[in-house]
C-alpha cells in the first residue's frame, strides 16, 4: 500500500470526510482542516518521508493573550507535519504512528508574520523515528525548534 492508501484505510470514516481523486498534500490538508491543527490555519506546502514544510499565518485563532503567536500553535503544526511524515514508514495497514516524546524551544516571538515550518527526519532506527521541526519568520530567523519521537506499532 502507498501512503495515500494507508491514510484512507486508517482514517475513521465516521469522524472525517475524505476527498476523492486528490493528491496526498490535498488529502492531508483536508484532514488537517477538520481537526485541531486546522485552527492554526496551517497550509501544507511539501510532504515527503524525509522533509516537509508548512506555512502558519499569524491570525487571531493562533495568537496568545500577549498578542504573539501561541507556542501551542508551533507545537501543533510540528507534531502534525511529523506525524504525517511518520506515516510514510508504516509497512502494513494494521500499524499506526504514536508520538512517544516531544519537546520545543521557543527562540523569538512572532507577532505579525507568517511562519514557515520545516520538518526533517533525523534518525530512523527500525520502528522508531526522530524528527526536528524548525520554525522560521519572514526574515528566515529561527523562531522555535521542536523535536518529536515516534514509534510505529500495531495497537492491541
Amino acid at each position: 500500500m502507498n501512503v495515500l492508501e494507508l491514510l484512507y484505510h486508517n482514517v475513521p470514516m465516521d469522524i472525517f470526510t475524505l476527498k476523492e481523486n486528490c493528491s496526498l498534500i490535498e488529502q492531508a490538508q483536508n484532514l488537517i482542516d477538520q481537526c485541531h491543527p486546522g485552527a492554526t490555519n496551517m497550509k501544507v506546502l511539501n510532504l515527503t518521508s524525509e522533509i516537509s514544510e508548512a506555512d502558519i499565518p499569524y491570525s487571531q485563532s493562533n495568537r496568545a493573550l500577549h498578542g504573539f503567536m501561541h507556542g501551542g500553535c508551533f507545537f501543533s503544526v510540528g507534531d502534525t507535519l511529523t506525524s504525517i511524515m511518520a506515516f510514510f514508514h508504516v509497512e502494513n495497514e494494521r500499524e499506526r504512528t504514536f508520538t512517544m516524546d516531544a519537546s520545543i524551544r521557543y527562540l523569538r516571538p512572532v507577532r505579525t508574520e507568517t511562519v514557515r515550518a520545516k520538518a526533517r527526519l533525523v534518525q530512523k532506527n527500525g520502528k522508531l523515528l526522530e524528527y526536528i521541526c524548525d520554525f522560521f519568520n519572514e526574515d528566515n530567523k529561527r523562531t522555535a525548534q521542536a523535536k518529536y519521537k515516534y514509534a510505529i506499532a500495531e495497537p492491541r
